[in-house]
């Protein structure tokens, strides 16, 4: 039987007191600020200076090109070229990509939110100094959980708030949720939070930049954001990160049962 005690009253309200845990399900974090286009970041000689400031936490260096298709004159479509620049530390598990567009920070083995945004903030500097973007299109915060061990998904009704079950929460007789995904859009405080969940069968997943398991697998993927246009200050987008962060924290929280918690070696 689930117990709630721990988890908020509602998914969108004070943030509520954070609870580390043993086993995380956490499988990536990515925050990304998108900035009105530099174009002069396709150069390696602009993007030096960039590396330098970061090079002594991300020390490995990749370009990447990647082809996109946008409208053209007439209607036609036009394929284009964007380079990507990333930065990562020795142990592969943080990554900074830099783009024409945009910044981005990525964590596979998540530690806590202060390093995160610390981090954030040191890399935003770095963009400000070096890069000097003009504008903020949008800022935001992604957080993906995934839940794959067999005993966790044959509990999973008393682990997880009822209502983000669906159909794979109802007696299905003979049948079972192989594939089962919900996406919702919701605001609180001019914030926009994109939330992905369900059920995902073996080989497959909901997210390309995702490696899908060789198993089953129950998502929980929120993203929150803002796309309001601003001058580009890196100390205010980091502020809006981390507080869009404790909004995707709330939601999880209220989400996860006592057992959950427990399940995942919960500390105080």
């Amino acid at each position: 039987m689930a117990t709630w005690t721990k988890a908020p009253a509602t998914p969108f309200g004070p943030s509520p007191e954070r609870i580390l845990l043993g086993s995380d399900p956490l499988v990536r974090v990515l925050a990304q600020i998108r900035f009105a286009p530099v174009l002069s970041i396709r150069e390696q000689s602009f993007v030096a200076p960039f590396q330098e400031a970061i090079r002594h936490a991300y020390p490995l260096v990749q370009q990447e090109t990647q082809q996109h298709v946008a409208p053209g004159v007439g209607g036609e479509l036009q394929i284009g070229e964007a380079v990507l620049w990333r930065f990562a530390d020795a142990a592969g598990n943080w990554q900074v990509t830099l783009a024409q567009d945009f910044v981005a920070l990525s964590c596979d083995d998540y530690s806590n939110r202060t390093d995160f945004i610390d981090r954030l903030r040191e890399a935003l500097r770095a963009v400000g100094a070096q890069v000097q973007p003009a504008l903020t299109g949008r800022v935001g915060v992604r957080y993906t959980n995934r839940l794959s061990d067999v005993e966790k998904l044959d509990r999973l009704s008393d682990l997880v708030r009822p209502s983000l079950l669906g159909a794979a929460n109802a007696e299905l007789g003979a049948g079972t949720a192989a594939t089962e995904l919900t996406q919702a859009e919701f605001t609180t405080n001019s914030v926009s939070l994109n939330g992905r969940w369900g059920h995902l069968p073996a080989g497959v997943t909901h997210d390309p930049t995702i490696e899908a398991l060789d198993r089953p697998s129950w998502v929980l993927d929120l993203d929150a954001y803002s796309a309001s246009p601003a001058p580009f200050d890196p100390e205010g987008c980091a502020d809006e990160a981390e507080r869009f962060a404790s909004i995707v924290y709330g939601f999880f929280r209220w989400a996860v049962s006592d057992e959950f918690l427990e399940a995942h070696g919960a500390q105080a």
